[in-house]
């Protein structure tokens, strides 16, 4: 496939982008993502005329949609680039696009729960889960809300040494019963007396 016609593709495709995009982050997204704008256009290009571009097209347009999430895009610039796409490439069956912008959009979403999952949980690293109670001991609240053995014992190894670092030296420990044992542990192995309430 000649080059020069996909990166032309490209350029044409974000020229239309760049026209209807309203956050000035969309900018920046447009331009970081001329890689996965590249395969897109190559999958399109290569399709039998009337036939599905393949999974890796929906593949690509989906990780289209977690860039537009993670670099902060408008939901605007989500719902338009792949009419874009089409309107930017000659010949292309117009029948793929509600899947192309189907796939963009569950990239987007899929990206945006999974950030916000992610700042609710470091919402609880240290100091954020922890008062002061005087010099050198602090009440830690141990609420993580997962239940998963391996993401409480990271967790809580991420809470451990910053105490540590803080300087740090006793902590009463309260929570749920699997991250309470989970920084208990955690706090012991980096030589942090701990005490539990009850």
């Amino acid at each position: 496939m000649d080059a020069n016609t996909v990166d032309r593709l490209v350029r044409a495709w974000i020229d239309l982008d760049r026209a209807s995009a309203p956050l000035p982050a969309d900018a920046e997204v447009i331009e970081s993502s001329r890689t996965v704008r590249s395969l897109i256009v190559e999958a399109l290009l290569s399709a039998p005329a009337g036939e599905s571009p393949g999974d890796d097209f929906l593949d690509a347009c989906a990780v289209l949609g977690r860039l537009i999430a993670d670099r902060a895009g408008s939901p605007t610039l989500a719902s338009l680039t792949m009419g874009h796409a089409f309107r930017s490439i000659p010949g292309t069956a117009p029948n793929w696009q509600g899947a192309a912008t189907g796939s963009v959009a569950e990239g987007f979403a899929g990206a945006l729960v999974e950030n916000v999952r992610q700042e609710a949980m470091q919402a609880w690293d240290f100091p954020n889960c922890a008062v002061p109670l005087g010099l050198h001991a602090v009440a830690i609240a141990a609420g993580h809300p997962s239940d998963d053995d391996e993401v409480l014992a990271a967790w809580a190894g991420r809470v451990a040494t910053a105490a540590a670092r803080a300087g740090i030296r006793q902590a009463v420990v309260a929570g749920a019963a699997g991250a309470r044992a989970a920084v208990v542990d955690a706090l012991t192995l980096v030589g942090i007396e701990t005490r539990t309430p009850g």
